[in-house]
């Protein structure tokens, strides 16, 4: 009865936007608790009927946790920050589970910056007295992280407060910590998903079908024999070529031509052939690119290594998705400061920005007036986001013709005439969003076509992007913080 009731009085010091989830242990127990939100009260009456052990803090909008697990972490931290000023973490919101060297820092991130922000984990290769592998982890949106007084499953003990929320209120995540966390990549994507690969689609404009060879070497890197399945990155690949030639879907020949092509354009620093397996010795992810030439990196997604025979429409594909989240931000960014120009909070009233998959008819907040299998059709001052084609082709660097065919399903469902490929490609959502124009309704025809209007229905329509439903999951990249374009001037890439 004693945890129920220091469990309740905590209740009354923490901050009320504050969003709580009930925990056994350490983990959530509710089905769907990253979609559904409880009241204080709710979570009181869990612990007070004894099912929840404790309460856990919701991260994401605005709230980074940094979890410090172990002195080695706690070294990294350092290591990474390089010459920038770590007395954030002494003044922002602190709490620890007791546990030598463990702790976690809170810091509010501006809904300007929300974008760049995602989960990371940076394992450290020390081990803790627990047996597990000691890390630095960036919780956001999709985690949660106990708080004080909730028991910790381990020790026994509660959580305690190192800076309590009251008085030391969370701090500005400074930017160098916005930066690491939006940069930081590790050659392999999760414990749980081995044959997920990290793919940055823009280069795919400068090597072509040369990076399926890049990719194929890092997804079966060595180092995954010695490090139980993660990839470390060291450097060197190993693959039979009938395996190569089942995944590209390509002749053993074609894969040996591209095996040839990539090292001549430098992806691939040299490769062995010994019967039917092969050694490739791949080039790092900063020379790569570099050798591109690429000022932003631009989208990575992480992709199965069974889709690797479709790149060239992957690439399209994530291009597509990032142009629609780029497109909602920006969106978001304009709607923030009509609100503001109002004089009123935007925290306060809720986006009328809706995205593709939950777009509905009903006046507010969509006004989404009818859906067709190829439109969907929007009162005027809507507010749209999607994926224009020439926005598209132009990050791409294709044409406005090739990101269509790519995004249409008569071509991506239909086999190419000689050689039948194109096989195991899903089909493709795609919607055009039509704004309904009322006040046009006696505008001459000629007119209205040159400014590239529609007339349906009786009404005249102005068309916006398209939305597409894609399903990558974008991620991001490490890019090193010494300069490379030195290098690359002394010939030793």
């Amino acid at each position: 009865m004693q945890q129920t009731l220091t469990a309740s009085e905590s209740l009354l010091t923490l901050p009320a936007d504050w969003i709580l989830e009930p925990v056994i242990g350490k983990r959530p127990y509710r089905k769907n608790w990253t979609k559904t939100d409880l009241d204080r009260l709710s979570c009181l009456a869990e612990l007070e009927r004894g099912k929840a052990t404790g309460l856990g803090l919701k991260l994401g909008k605005g709230l980074l946790a940094i979890d410090i697990d172990g002195d080695s972490a706690a070294k990294l931290l350092e290591k990474l920050a390089g010459e920038n000023d770590l007395s954030d973490f002494t003044r922002t919101t602190a709490w620890t589970s007791g546990r030598p060297g463990r702790k976690q820092c809170l810091f509010l991130v501006p809904e300007s910056e929300w974008h760049r922000i995602t989960y990371q984990k940076i394992l450290t290769g020390i081990f803790g007295d627990d047996g597990k592998e000691e890390c630095l982890e960036f919780r956001w949106i999709g985690h949660q992280s106990v708080l004080p007084p909730s028991i910790h499953p381990t020790t026994g003990k509660s959580y305690k407060w190192i800076n309590n929320p009251l008085q030391h209120p969370p701090a500005p995540a400074p930017e160098w910590l916005i930066n690491l966390c939006e940069n930081w990549h590790s050659e392999y994507v999760s414990d749980d998903e081995p044959d997920l690969v990290r793919f940055p689609a823009r280069l795919y404009a400068y090597f072509g079908r040369q990076m399926s060879i890049w990719l194929l070497a890092r997804r079966y890197d060595k180092s995954r024999q010695q490090h139980g399945g993660k990839n470390k990155g060291s450097g060197q690949g190993t693959f039979s070529l009938l395996g190569a030639s089942r995944i590209l879907d390509r002749s053993k020949h074609r894969v040996r031509r591209l095996l040839c092509e990539a090292k001549k354009s430098g992806l691939i620093r040299q490769f062995h052939q010994k019967g039917d397996w092969i050694t490739v010795y791949y080039t790092s992810f900063e020379k790569v690119v570099a050798i591109a030439g690429l000022e932003k990196l631009g989208p990575i997604a992480a992709i199965d290594v069974d889709d690797l025979s479709s790149l060239h429409i992957l690439a399209t594909e994530i291009e597509a998705q990032n142009q629609q989240k780029l497109s909602l931000y920006c969106k978001r960014q304009e709607e923030i400061e009509k609100i503001k120009a109002q004089g009123k909070d935007p925290e306060k009233i809720p986006s009328r920005i809706v995205q593709p998959g939950t777009l509905h008819t009903c006046e507010i907040p969509a006004r989404v007036l009818a859906r067709g299998s190829r439109f969907v059709y929007c009162e005027s001052g809507f507010e749209f986001y999607g994926g224009s084609q020439k926005a598209i082709a132009l990050s791409r660097g294709s044409s406005t013709a090739t990101v269509s065919r790519h995004l249409s399903n008569s071509y991506r469902l239909e086999p190419t005439p000689v050689q039948q490929k194109r096989s195991g490609i899903p089909p493709i959502i795609k919607k055009q969003l039509l704004e309904k124009l009322p006040q046009l309704k006696g505008m001459p025809a000629d007119l209205a076509a040159e400014d590239g209007l529609i007339f349906l229905h009786e009404h005249w329509w102005k068309p916006h992007p398209n939305i597409y439903l894609l399903e990558h999951r974008l991620v991001s990249a490490r890019r090193r913080r010494r300069q490379i374009s030195g290098r690359i001037d002394k010939g030793k890439l």
